[in-house]
C-alpha cells in the first residue's frame, strides 16, 4: 500500500511539473527572443491549428517593458504603410516599418508572405533592433543584417 502511495505521488509530481514548461512558440526559440530582449522573457503562445497563431515574448526591466510579437495566419494583417521599404530574402513581398504607437511605446515590423501564409513579425521597444549587426572588418559582409531582420529570417526559415 506505501509503493503505491508513493509511486501516485511521483506521477503526481511529474505531471505537475510538466505542466509548468513555458509553451514552445513554433516560430521562434525562446534563446532566440531572449537575447534579443537581453534577458529572461515570459511567453504567451495561441495556436490556431496548423495555419497559423501568435506568439509573444515579454521582459520587464524596471519601468521598461520590451517585446517581441509574432503573428501567423492565412489572412494578411499587414500594418506596414504602402511606400514602407522593401526587404528582399525575406518570402515574397516583405515591407520593414516603424510605428510609433505612443511616446512610451516604439515598435519596428516586418511583414510578408510565405506562399499562402502571411507573417507579422514586431519588436516592441528594443533600442538598436533595427541597425545592421556590426560586421567583422576581415569578412567585410556588405549585406548584414539587423536583428529584426534575422529574427524575422528564423520566422520564414520555419515556415518552409
Amino acid at each position: 500500500m506505501a509503493r503505491l502511495v508513493v509511486a501516485f505521488l511521483v506521477i503526481l509530481s511529474a505531471a505537475t511539473a510538466l505542466g509548468q514548461t513555458n509553451p514552445a512558440c513554433p516560430w521562434v526559440a525562446l534563446g532566440t527572443a531572449e537575447r534579443l530582449l537581453g534577458g529572461e522573457a515570459v511567453v504567451a503562445v495561441h495556436l490556431d491549428g496548423n495555419t497559423g497563431g501568435t506568439c509573444r515574448f515579454t521582459r520587464r526591466s524596471g519601468n521598461n517593458t520590451a517585446s517581441i510579437e509574432v503573428q501567423i495566419g492565412p489572412m494578411d494583417s499587414h500594418p506596414c504603410p504602402p511606400d514602407s521599404e522593401r526587404l528582399k530574402a525575406l518570402g515574397n513581398e516583405a515591407v520593414q516599418c516603424r510605428l510609433d504607437d505612443s511616446a512610451a511605446q516604439k515598435s519596428d515590423r516586418i511583414a510578408g508572405r510565405i506562399r499562402r501564409v502571411f507573417f507579422v513579425v514586431t519588436v516592441i521597444n528594443i533600442p538598436g533592433a533595427t541597425k545592421p549587426e556590426p560586421s567583422d572588418a576581415r569578412l567585410a559582409d556588405a549585406y548584414a543584417a539587423s536583428p529584426l531582420e534575422r529574427l524575422a529570417e528564423q520566422v520564414v526559415g520555419n515556415l518552409y
